[in-house]
């Protein structure tokens, strides 16, 4: 309730427009400043991964003369680079048929300076490799590079004892 003789103030319609005029504006350039950072961001990520794609295509790999060693326990072959690139990161990995799996990340066994470290494949580059597998009851090897789509499987049917 009012008192007598006193009036009720308020903003003006005027007044109330500029500054929810205001208010909507600034929140607009609040958005746009978070989408403009955003949309670089994700240019920047698609780009590389497109670029890495693209490199990537140039890859190619294979897996041959893959022997099992019933004696040792012990998968041997050749792992040759048929690409344009340098394949790194070099995974050998065998598949048992109860579907476990043993992983062999490779390294550059064949001396010199990069002894030790992750095998990397240049273009053309064969590299033969002799891991212990523990059983006869593999059902299927994989080699994988860096590149994802850049693999090689073996059956089992295409290693000889």
């Amino acid at each position: 309730m009012c008192a007598r003789g006193k009036r009720m103030k308020g903003l003006s319609p005027l007044v109330a427009t500029v500054l929810l005029i205001a208010f909507t504006v600034g929140v607009g350039g609040i958005i746009s400043l978070w989408l403009s950072g955003f949309t670089q961001t994700s240019s920047k990520i698609v780009g590389k991964e497109g670029e890495t794609q693209l490199i990537c295509s140039n890859g190619a790999i294979e897996l041959s003369n893959l022997k099992y060693s019933s004696a040792t326990n012990n998968m041997s072959g050749i792992i040759k680079n048929n690409g344009r690139i340098t394949l790194g990161n070099v995974t050998l990995q065998i598949v048992f048929t109860n579907g476990s799996m043993l992983t062999h990340a490779l390294n550059d066994t064949q001396g010199g300076a990069g002894a030790g470290n992750p095998l990397a494949l240049k273009a053309g580059q064969i590299f033969s490799f002799n891991v212990s597998v523990g059983s006869s009851n593999y059902d299927r090897i994989h080699v994988y590079t860096n590149c994802s789509g850049v693999t090689d499987t073996a059956l089992s049917t295409d290693v000889s004892t």
